[in-house]
């Protein structure tokens, strides 16, 4: 039903189809007309705050991209708007929703709703977007694990630990408010009693109202305008936050070298349970992304990774910069190692690969090192296991204890410079040389697996290759196409274009440094999969 909103809105958009937008109020009325009271405690309220909410939404169909969580949406929009009404009105709030949330419910729960029910939107709003709206979904529209892992788009098992953990950060909110029930108890009440029908014939009067743009009191416009003004004002605040976070990475590692601790021995102690950890998994998966800042740019990359033994894997990505986009997949199925991309337009073929070390070192550079950091280290390759350090090489510090998504983290340094390099720091086959480079690590306390891991490369430069007519003929070759003239000029024109991308790269590097943050959250492990799970 969750792809079916959006088609519905669309719908709506493309040609105002009244029929379409009436079958959204039917299907959200209750969640919006439900929460609307909850906040407000006022029937006449809620119902003004529901007309506006869908008015809000009728204006707003057009701009509503096709992945928006149009449930979540919802609810999202009804707390800035009954925050704007009681703002205006100046309600007391929590004594009103309380004696009018007592008056209509007769569930089992009451009791412990009538503690909930006051609080509830407030502690949801404390919470991050991805575990409010796993809880919406779970506990407000009763979805399943699968359908709510289908609309946050991680595995099942992702979804049903983003939920619990989501209900235990709830339940801790509420234990601050002097409200100690059991998160069993708290999901109860919620799934009970959070959605009520709403008023008969309030949702003709909102699909009315909302769609065919008929005559309003002058309250309801009021909240209309005022939540438009709070909608607003939360899009520029995440923009500043996401600003202040890019400035503040490159910063990070230097605040946490200045608290050093000095106990090399639980350093090594950690790398070693660490090791340990990842060599006990049968399976792992995760999701997460990568923030590149390579001189005055900044690369953002998304990806999927799921690794099982003895040689089964499959990592999926997605990059964009300023000067090129591009994705791309390493995997093996069982029957062999492959490889593909997409650079812009240009959508490679599959290529086989010698071997599974071969397959993910070929893709680590295009990946962001999303190939290598995890599964390097959980295959125990040679070549990409962060985790196996030569102590020769590097020095390993333990930083501050950190958080990475709430997970209580071990934050472990190490440095390794360009003396103790051969060819005093030149990278492999002439393709440029670093200076220094520090990689940081934020291991979980609990079950020692990397959380985070971030890489600063100091003092870098790139040396663009240049391709002999041999070599172009030998890449079209390895797509397993004839090399013919046409396809080789081709070739040509694809590699100029990615030479003249790569150089506009290049000058933005500037100073030489690269800052490369990688994250990987929703982590599940030790899940059964079959080799179809791996295929492409």
């Amino acid at each position: 039903m969750m792809s079916d909103d959006m088609t519905l809105v669309r719908g709506f958009a493309a040609n105002q189809s009244e029929p379409a937008f009436a079958a959204l109020v039917e299907r959200h009325i209750a969640l919006v007309h439900s929460a609307a009271l909850r906040q407000v405690g006022d029937a006449h309220l809620a119902e003004e705050i529901t007309q506006a909410v869908f008015i809000i939404l009728a204006r707003k169909a057009v701009s509503l991209g096709p992945k928006t969580i149009l449930s979540a949406w919802l609810y999202r929009t009804t707390r800035y708007a009954a925050a704007d009404a009681l703002r205006a009105r100046r309600r007391r709030q929590a004594r009103e929703q309380e004696a009018h949330m007592q008056s209509i419910l007769n569930q089992p729960d009451t009791d412990a709703w009538a503690q909930l029910a006051p609080l509830l939107d407030d502690a949801l709003a404390e919470l991050g977007e991805t575990d409010r709206t796993a809880l919406v979904l779970r506990f407000f529209e009763n979805k399943t694990a699968r359908e709510i892992a289908g609309a946050l788009r991680m595995e099942e098992a992702a979804a049903q630990k983003r939920v619990a953990r989501a209900l235990e950060k709830l339940r801790a909110i509420f234990v601050k408010r002097g409200v100690t029930l059991t998160a069993t108890v708290i999901a109860g009440a919620v799934a009970a009693n959070s959605v009520q029908a709403a008023p008969v014939g309030l949702a003709v009067k909102v699909s009315v109202v909302a769609a065919k743009g008929a005559a309003v009191t002058t309250s309801i416009t009021t909240i209309v305008k005022g939540t438009l003004k709070i909608m607003s004002y939360a899009k520029l605040k995440l923009a500043i936050g996401i600003t202040a976070g890019i400035l503040l990475a490159g910063g990070a590692v230097t605040v946490a070298i200045s608290q050093t601790s000095s106990d090399d021995k639980l350093a090594q102690e950690i790398i070693k349970k660490s090791q340990d950890a990842y060599a006990a998994l049968s399976s792992y998966s995760d999701s997460g992304k990568i923030s590149a800042e390579v001189g005055n740019q900044t690369i953002p990359t998304t990806f999927n990774i799921r690794l099982q033994r003895p040689n089964l894997y499959r990592i999926e990505w997605t990059q964009t910069t300023a000067f090129f986009t591009n994705g791309g997949t390493v995997w093996s199925a069982g029957n062999g190692d492959f490889l593909v991309m997409k650079h812009g337009q240009y959508n490679a073929q599959p290529e086989k690969c010698r071997d599974m070390q071969t397959a993910l070192a070929d893709a680590t550079g295009i990946s962001g090192q999303a190939s290598s950091t995890i599964p390097g280290t959980f295959f125990n390759q040679n070549w990409g296991n962060v985790l196996k350090l030569n102590p020769a090489k590097s020095t390993l510090q333990k930083l501050k204890d950190e958080t990475v998504d709430d997970v209580d983290c071990f934050v472990l340094s190490t440095i390794i410079d360009a003396a103790n390099l051969p060819s005093k720091g030149k990278l492999p086959n002439n393709a440029g040389k670093v200076g220094k480079t520090t990689t940081t690590f934020w291991i979980g306390k609990q079950d020692y697996l990397i959380h985070q891991a971030q890489t600063i490369v100091e003092g870098a430069s790139i040396t663009l290759p240049q391709f002999s007519d041999s070599q172009i003929k030998a890449m079209v070759e390895r797509q397993n196409k004839p090399a013919t003239p046409e396809a080789v000029a081709a070739m040509r024109t694809q590699l100029q274009t990615i030479t003249k991308q790569a150089q506009q790269a290049q000058s933005a590097i500037g100073s030489g440094k690269i800052v490369s943050t990688q994250t990987h959250e929703n982590i599940v492990v030790n899940q059964k999969f079959s080799p179809a799970d791996f295929a492409r």
